[in-house]
Protein backbone atom coordinates (compact mmCIF):
# COMPACT_ATOMS: atom_id res chain seq x y z
CA UNK A 1 0.00 0.00 0.00
CA UNK A 2 1.27 3.46 -0.90
CA UNK A 3 2.55 5.56 1.99
CA UNK A 4 1.38 9.11 2.51
CA UNK A 5 3.37 10.32 5.47
CA UNK A 6 2.49 13.07 7.86
CA UNK A 7 5.50 15.15 8.95
CA UNK A 8 5.45 13.30 12.29
CA UNK A 9 5.85 9.93 10.56
CA UNK A 10 2.28 8.65 10.79
CA UNK A 11 1.28 6.82 7.61
CA UNK A 12 -2.00 8.52 6.69
CA UNK A 13 -3.31 5.60 4.63
CA UNK A 14 -3.20 3.45 7.78
CA UNK A 15 -4.96 6.09 9.93
CA UNK A 16 -8.58 5.31 10.81
CA UNK A 17 -9.67 8.93 10.33
CA UNK A 18 -8.21 8.99 6.82
CA UNK A 19 -9.69 5.56 5.99
CA UNK A 20 -13.13 6.53 7.35
CA UNK A 21 -13.12 9.78 5.36
CA UNK A 22 -11.98 8.27 2.09
CA UNK A 23 -14.38 5.30 2.32
CA UNK A 24 -17.21 7.35 3.87
CA UNK A 25 -17.38 4.83 6.73
CA UNK A 26 -19.69 6.49 9.26
CA UNK A 27 -19.45 3.53 11.67
CA UNK A 28 -15.65 3.86 11.81
CA UNK A 29 -15.96 7.62 12.38
CA UNK A 30 -18.37 6.97 15.23
CA UNK A 31 -15.94 4.42 16.71
CA UNK A 32 -13.20 7.07 16.56
CA UNK A 33 -15.42 9.71 18.15
CA UNK A 34 -16.31 7.28 20.94
CA UNK A 35 -12.62 6.47 21.49
CA UNK A 36 -11.71 10.19 21.75
CA UNK A 37 -14.45 10.65 24.33
CA UNK A 38 -13.31 7.61 26.33
CA UNK A 39 -9.56 8.21 26.07
CA UNK A 40 -9.38 12.00 26.20
CA UNK A 41 -12.75 13.09 27.63
CA UNK A 42 -13.43 15.13 24.49
CA UNK A 43 -16.55 15.21 22.37
CA UNK A 44 -15.68 15.39 18.69
CA UNK A 45 -18.21 15.82 15.90
CA UNK A 46 -18.05 13.27 13.10
CA UNK A 47 -17.42 16.03 10.54
CA UNK A 48 -14.39 17.10 12.58
CA UNK A 49 -12.88 13.67 11.91
CA UNK A 50 -12.73 14.25 8.14
CA UNK A 51 -9.18 13.94 6.84
CA UNK A 52 -7.65 13.84 3.37
CA UNK A 53 -4.15 13.13 4.72
CA UNK A 54 -1.71 15.44 6.42
CA UNK A 55 0.34 16.36 3.33
CA UNK A 56 -2.83 17.03 1.31
CA UNK A 57 -4.40 20.46 0.90
CA UNK A 58 -7.86 19.16 1.81
CA UNK A 59 -9.57 18.43 5.10
CA UNK A 60 -7.69 17.65 8.31
CA UNK A 61 -8.86 16.56 11.72
CA UNK A 62 -9.19 19.72 13.82
CA UNK A 63 -6.22 19.06 16.08
CA UNK A 64 -4.05 17.85 13.18
CA UNK A 65 -4.77 21.04 11.25
CA UNK A 66 -3.36 22.94 14.23
CA UNK A 67 -0.46 20.53 14.92
CA UNK A 68 2.79 22.29 15.83
CA UNK A 69 4.83 19.45 14.30
CA UNK A 70 3.00 19.81 10.98
CA UNK A 71 3.28 23.60 11.02
CA UNK A 72 7.00 23.52 11.85
CA UNK A 73 7.90 21.01 9.13
CA UNK A 74 5.91 22.79 6.45
CA UNK A 75 7.29 26.21 7.46
CA UNK A 76 10.80 24.79 6.99
CA UNK A 77 9.81 23.31 3.62
CA UNK A 78 10.13 19.71 4.83
CA UNK A 79 7.78 16.90 3.85
CA UNK A 80 8.64 15.06 7.07
CA UNK A 81 10.62 15.71 10.22
CA UNK A 82 13.20 13.18 9.01
CA UNK A 83 14.65 16.04 6.94
CA UNK A 84 15.22 18.22 10.00
CA UNK A 85 18.59 18.23 11.80
CA UNK A 86 16.73 18.80 15.10
CA UNK A 87 14.68 15.57 14.86
CA UNK A 88 13.55 14.28 17.29
CA UNK A 89 12.62 17.50 19.03
CA UNK A 90 10.44 18.53 21.94
CA UNK A 91 7.48 19.30 19.63
CA UNK A 92 7.09 15.59 18.95
CA UNK A 93 7.83 14.27 22.43
CA UNK A 94 4.17 13.32 22.92
CA UNK A 95 4.22 11.07 19.85
CA UNK A 96 7.86 9.98 19.51
CA UNK A 97 8.00 7.71 22.53
CA UNK A 98 10.36 4.74 22.91
CA UNK A 99 8.17 2.32 20.94
CA UNK A 100 6.81 4.87 18.49
CA UNK A 101 6.12 3.46 15.03
CA UNK A 102 6.10 6.99 13.57
CA UNK A 103 9.52 7.78 15.08
CA UNK A 104 10.91 4.50 13.69
CA UNK A 105 9.52 5.39 10.27
CA UNK A 106 11.24 8.78 10.34
CA UNK A 107 14.52 7.28 11.58
CA UNK A 108 14.42 4.79 8.71
CA UNK A 109 13.87 7.64 6.25
CA UNK A 110 16.90 9.47 7.67
CA UNK A 111 19.15 6.51 7.02
CA UNK A 112 18.04 6.42 3.38
CA UNK A 113 18.47 10.13 2.61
Amino acid sequence: MLQMLAPCGIDCVQCDAYIATQTQDIALKQKLADAYKTNFGKEIALDDLDCDGCPAEGRHIGFCAQCSIRACAFEKGFATCAECAQFPCEKGSFIWTDNSKSKATLEALRTHQ
